[in-house]
C-alpha cells in the first residue's frame, strides 16, 4: 500500500507538467475523487505488461481476475502480455510486502519505458491481494485515495503517523487533497476501494475503519462517468 517496490517506482501522484488531457470533447461527470487530466483516451487498449510471467501463470490470472472487477464499467480493454513493453508495467514487491504502489492513469506515459509502473504483492494467495490489485488499477485509471477527499475529515493522530511513515509518505498517501479544477470531488465515499482500512492507533477517536472488498455503488458510478461505455442504439424497425 505504501512500502517501496523491490524495483524503483515513481511518486504515484508526482504530477508531471505535461500531463495528458482527453482530446475527446466527452463531458466527465463528477464521482468520487479522479483526475480526469489523466484519464486514458476514450476506449482504448491498454496494454498490461507483466514481464517474464507466462499468461497462464498463476499470478497473471489472480492480477487479471481482479483487475476485470472494473472492466465492466468503463469503456476501456486490458491487454495483458508477457515482456516489458506496455502502457502499464507490473512488478512485485518483495516478499512480505502485501501493499501496493501505482501511477495515476496517464502519469504512466511519463515513466522510463524500462521501469516498471505499478508494484504489486507477490502472493496472490492471500486474502488482501484482490484488493489492493483493485485499488491499484484505480490509481492506474486515474482515481485519487478517498480518504484524501476534503469532505472526509478524519481526524488523523499524527505523532503516531509521524512515527510510522516519513513525511513523503504522509503528502502523497494520506493528507487531504486541495480544493481545486485538477480534481474531481463528489461526496465522500468511506465505502470506497480507493479508502485505507485505518488502524484505530492511527486517528485520535481510535476509530477502526475496514477496507471495502469490492468496488462500492460511488467507485462504479465515478467508472462509469470517467469512461462512459456507448449506450445500446435501436437499430431500424
Amino acid at each position: 500500500m505504501i512500502s517501496p517496490p523491490a524495483y524503483p517506482l515513481p511518486s504515484p501522484t508526482a504530477r508531471a507538467p505535461d500531463s495528458a488531457a482527453q482530446p475527446e470533447p466527452l463531458s466527465r461527470g463528477k464521482r468520487s475523487v479522479g483526475e480526469p487530466g489523466k484519464y486514458w483516451p476514450q476506449n482504448s487498449i491498454l496494454k498490461i505488461a507483466l514481464y517474464d510471467y507466462a499468461m497462464d501463470d498463476p499470478y497473471v490470472l489472480a492480477v487479471k481476475k481482479a483487475a476485470s472487477e472494473w472492466l465492466p464499467h468503463i469503456n476501456l480493454t486490458f491487454e495483458f502480455v508477457c515482456g516489458e513493453d506496455g502502457d502499464v508495467r507490473i512488478t512485485q514487491n518483495l516478499p512480505g510486502d502485501h501493499g501496493g504502489r501505482s501511477m495515476i492513469g496517464t502519469d504512466a506515459k511519463n515513466a522510463p519505458p524500462y521501469a516498471p509502473t505499478m508494484s504489486l504483492p507477490a502472493d496472490p494467495g492471500t486474502s488482501s491481494f484482490a484488493v489492493t490489485v483493485m485499488h491499484e488499477f484505480g490509481h492506474m485509471l486515474g482515481a485519487h485515495h478517498e480518504h484524501q477527499h476534503p469532505d472526509a475529515n478524519i481526524p488523523w493522530n499524527r505523532p503516531n503517523l509521524d512515527r510510522l511513515f516519513d513525511q513523503s509518505e504522509l503528502q502523497t498517501n494520506f493528507r487531504p487533497l486541495p480544493r481545486s479544477d485538477i480534481y474531481d470531488f463528489s461526496r465522500y465515499d468511506p465505502d470506497s476501494i480507493m479508502h485505507y482500512s485505518i488502524a484505530p492507533s492511527w486517528s485520535t477517536d481510535n476509530t477502526f475503519h475496514s477496507r471495502n472488498a469490492m468496488l462500492s455503488a460511488d467507485d462504479i458510478a465515478w467508472a462509469n462517468k470517467a469512461y462512459p461505455k456507448a449506450r445500446h442504439q435501436p437499430g431500424p424497425i
